[in-house]
């Protein structure tokens, strides 16, 4: 039976595990029976020197990893001699030796499991049975004193064995399809989650770009409103950028929580309003357009009050509008409702339908419905979040009309929530306890309630019922520790009154907190409100829990608003940024140093505890988890053993594992804080200024926001084709934000340095080294453009990850010549920008 030689090495592969048992099963069994059988329960007949040359045939099976990689077709074919040798071989030839006994029998059945248990190909397995069964029959016949007689009984149990090997076939086969199965969707859940992450970095990049682009818009004050159209066309586009980021980060986050089956944990539960719920999702989903906007509405038939995770919940809603608009864009008239119905909510569109053997499947994982852009990991998330919330998913589908999916929430009692917002009051009150606050609003009921609302948190409430009015009573009053401000009034709105409070030195409330409190829904809203000088937003459709969680929040995040915090927040502070990463450190540094603060480098926790011998003072450190050699938790815990000053300093842990288990590992190590990569740089603003505050919390909160982009190679990659050598994206990129300098050129040369670190560490078969080195290179190249050098580093990874070498033909040869090429393909085009740049700088000159 011939077998393709792609498919014997997916066999060898999937046999490792196996084979490596399996030798140290047979050496040790063999030798036992043979003194069970003669000595404690004495059987007719054994053979020791069968038994020895059964134990010795193994064990090269336990050396397999040492076999010369040319040779591991061999080891296959060894691995299935062995098998019918010790096996079938010398199970039939004992069988035959003491004259069919029952014993025997049972044990000539439990071989042939145990054969279908080793092989996973039928065919295969009955070709192994059938020769070591033949050769064993044959070799006991010619080798028996006497002539072998079969018995009428012993006739009887033979007849069984066609059933047994029949059975064990069907069996292999099974395990076969389940092996496939699993390994399919292992390897779509690690390429799902590769191509997550690998997309984080690139949408990082981007929001950090359109950050700076917010912070050279113009504000809205009087004086530009001739430039009032572009300036609002400017945020509308900021905004719908922003937005799309946003979108594709929980998209990411929702696929690498999928395929890492991450539980959504009890803790994060809240109770929420439906309709207010549903109606921020319809207003935060990104529509293309607002054709497509017009298509979806939301009808409130009865509202109710539901537990869920907030995020996870609009995760859900986004997932399921996405899906629902990809399959009605083909139709003009199709609409998609949502529906907030009696403990359940209802996603109906008029679309194509679904087909009946297509929707019995629906919920598993990597299903999609005709859609060639989906994962098939969206409604499978969906059916995940219900069931943590304590719900159900379903959905209904008639082809040609209409999908309905229905979510249904578990009913809460009044007596559970009221004993819920008891208990939120009651956290809030050290918080709260005389705070003044300032809510301005023209709705005089809307202050009314929202008086109530923060009198019962214990804070001292006034009240202003315009801009000019609250503008009056800040500059009269000594001292207020917050303003709700509402956005949306008569003369002088809620940006131009925050903007005056901010640009009037005068003013004893310049830096107080404010907090827009609107009914606006879109995220332009959000560019308008940090433009002006807001520092948060909370809409009036949230319920009472969420306002006064909210406002909590941004009162434990810092009491006062920063005023310049680009230009002098972090003054006086020196901070250290630990990453093996050069990208990830020129942009942590490149942010701190517009704070105003002194950036210290380490690429490794060596360099880290050298850096800490060597300053007179670093306030703070920003560690990667993930370093070669010391990682970060290993470096944080010989930090935190330290009996000097450095044993209390702040250490923010900066890692792209989001994971419950990586984060408590970071914060048992004695971290403060854990911020997700791409952290975002107001998040990280927030983070130090807790951390720097004289009383700042012990234990801290988990942000979820990736580290280094990739391209994958394929085929002869020693062969690229010179265009695809580099990622011009990628290099425009590092052009644009000023990178393309000296230490651009030093990572050309880190190239070369690791591909010959690894040529000497493969030589003398030295993983460990290997992989650190490789690792390396992994970073560096895809830090640098080096697409398919870091994508053939990126293929490669995974088997050194698990202690195994490549097993990729000639790996070392390719990476090696790709390393060279990538390396003179980004000599020239260093040249060639810096020749551009310079070009330019005469020119201005």
């Amino acid at each position: 039976m011939a077998i393709p030689r792609e498919s014997m090495r997916d066999m060898l592969e999937r046999s490792r595990f196996a084979i490596r048992w399996g030798g140290a099963l047979g050496l040790l069994c063999h030798p036992i029976y043979y003194v069970v059988w003669t000595y404690i329960l004495p059987q007719p007949y054994d053979n020791l020197p069968l038994r020895l040359s059964a134990a010795a045939v193994c064990i090269p099976l336990l050396f397999q990893t040492y076999w010369p990689r040319r040779f591991n077709h061999l080891l296959l074919i060894y691995w299935h001699c062995c098998l019918i040798y010790v096996l079938p071989f010398v199970c039939t030839f004992l069988t035959v030796r003491n004259s069919f006994s029952t014993m025997w029998m049972m044990t000539d059945v439990m071989m042939i499991f145990i054969m279908a248990l080793c092989i996973d190909n039928p065919l295969l397995l009955f070709t192994c049975i059938g020769i070591g069964v033949s050769s064993g029959s044959l070799a006991a016949v010619l080798t028996a004193p006497a002539p072998v007689v079969l018995e009428a009984a012993d006739m009887a149990n033979l007849a069984l064995m066609p059933v047994v090997v029949l059975c064990s076939m069907a069996f292999s086969h099974a395990i076969s399809k389940g092996r496939i199965s699993v390994e399919k969707n292992r390897a779509l859940q690690a390429l799902a989650g590769s191509i997550a992450h690998e997309m984080r970095n690139p949408l990082g990049q981007l929001r950090h770009v359109l950050d700076r682009v917010e912070e050279a818009l113009p504000a809205t004050t009087p004086s530009d409103r001739q430039y009032a159209d572009s300036t609002a066309a400017l945020y509308g586009h900021l905004a719908h950028g922003q937005l799309s980021i946003e979108r594709g980060l929980r998209i990411i986050a929702m696929t690498l929580d999928e395929v890492s089956a991450k539980s959504i944990r009890p803790d994060s539960l809240s109770y929420l309003n439906a309709a207010a719920t549903t109606r921020k999702a319809v207003e935060e989903y990104g529509f293309d357009n607002e054709k497509e906007r017009g298509k979806v509405n939301l009808v409130v038939r009865e509202d109710f009050i539901f537990k869920a995770d907030e995020t996870v919940y609009l995760f859900t809603l986004f997932n399921l509008i996405k899906n629902a608009l990809y399959h009605i864009a083909a139709h003009p008239s199709a609409t998609l409702t949502l529906t907030v119905d009696r403990q359940c909510v209802i996603v109906r569109d008029t679309g194509n339908g679904i087909a009946p053997e297509i929707l019995a499947h629906l919920f598993e994982p990597f299903r999609t419905a005709k859609n060639p852009g989906g994962t098939g990991l969206g409604l499978a998330y969906c059916q995940r979040a219900m069931r943590a919330f304590g719900g159900t998913i379903g959905c209904e589908s008639e082809v040609g009309k209409f999908t309905a999916f229905t979510l249904r929430f578990p009913v809460v009692s009044k007596e559970e929530i009221a004993d819920y917002e008891q208990k939120i009051f009651e956290r809030a009150a050290p918080v709260f306890k005389g705070k003044r606050i300032l809510i301005v609003d023209d709705d005089a009921g809307q202050r009314s309630r929202t008086r109530r609302v923060l009198t019962k948190a214990g804070a001292d409430v006034s009240e202003a019922q315009s801009g000019a009015m609250a503008l009056t009573t800040l500059r009269r009053s000594s001292h207020y520790d917050l303003v709700l401000m509402d956005i949306s009034m008569p003369v002088l709105d809620g940006y131009a009154t925050t903007e005056r409070i901010r640009a009037d030195h005068q003013c004893p409330n310049r830096s107080v907190l404010i907090v827009a409190y609107t009914a606006e829904p879109g995220n332009a809203v959000r560019v308008h409100a940090r433009r002006a000088g807001m520092d948060e937003i909370i809409s009036k459709s949230s319920g009472v829990q969420e306002l006064i969680t909210s406002l909590q929040a941004r009162f434990e995040n810092g009491d006062r608003h920063p005023l310049n915090p680009r230009s002098d927040g972090f003054a006086g502070k020196s901070i250290l940024v630990a990453d093996d990463d050069t990208y990830s450190r020129l942009v942590a540094k490149a942010y701190l140093e517009r704070c105003g603060a002194n950036v210290v480098e380490a690429e490794h926790g060596q360099a880290v505890l050298a850096r800490l011998r060597e300053d007179d003072m670093i306030d703070a450190i920003l560690m990667d988890m993930n370093m070669p050699g010391m990682t970060g938790i290993d470096t944080t815990a010989s930090i935190r053993a330290r009996t000097d000053v450095y044993a209390t300093v702040p250490i923010i842990a900066l890692t792209s594992q989001s994971d419950i288990e990586s984060v408590r590992a970071c914060l048992a190590a004695g971290m403060n804080e854990v911020m997700i990569k791409p952290v975002q740089a107001g998040s990280l603003y927030a983070c130090l200024a807790r951390q720097f505050a004289p009383q700042r919390a012990v234990t801290a909160a988990t942000k979820p926001e990736s580290s280094p982009a990739s391209a994958t190679a394929a085929g002869n990659l020693a062969a690229v084709a010179h265009d695809a050598l580099l990622d011009e994206e990628r290099l425009e990129e590092l052009v644009s934000l000023d990178l393309l300098d000296e230490s651009f050129v030093n990572g050309i040369e880190q190239i070369r340095l690791q591909v010959a670190r690894l040529a000497t560490h493969a030589a003398a078969h030295d993983l460990k080294s290997t992989h650190a080195a490789l690792h390396a290179l992994l970073g560096v190249s895809g830090n640098i453009g080096a697409k398919a050098l870091h994508g053939f580093a990126r293929q490669i990874y995974p088997r050194v990850i698990e202690r195994e070498w490549p097993a990729e033909p000639d790996w070392l040869g390719q990476i090696s010549t790709l390393g060279e090429r990538s390396a003179r393909a980004l000599q020239t085009y260093y040249a060639s920008a810096k020749a551009r740049r310079d070009h330019r700088n005469a020119l201005s000159d």
